[in-house]
């Protein structure tokens, strides 16, 4: 069970529309990291932009990504 929760957390998206991201927000605590790693990808920033902007690792911008998505996959 645990194993399909994972591989659903793996393919999820942050594709969502601007209300749909509010209402997720006003649900959950993101660092100001994760905050900001949410709208780089609103634009569409690929994470070795993301990286270079927050002047840290690629592995550092993975991994807040998929604490972003464990988040989201909480409230969904």
């Amino acid at each position: 069970m645990e194993h399909l929760l994972l591989e659903e957390v793996k393919v999820l998206k942050l594709e969502f529309t601007n209300s749909e991201l509010e209402d997720i927000k006003s649900k959950i605590h993101f660092t100001p990291l994760q905050e900001r790693i949410i709208r780089y990808r609103q634009n569409e920033l690929s994470i070795v932009e993301m990286s270079m902007l927050e002047n840290c690792s690629e592995p550092k911008i993975s991994k807040e990504i998929r604490k972003i998505k464990k988040k989201i996959m909480k409230v969904i």
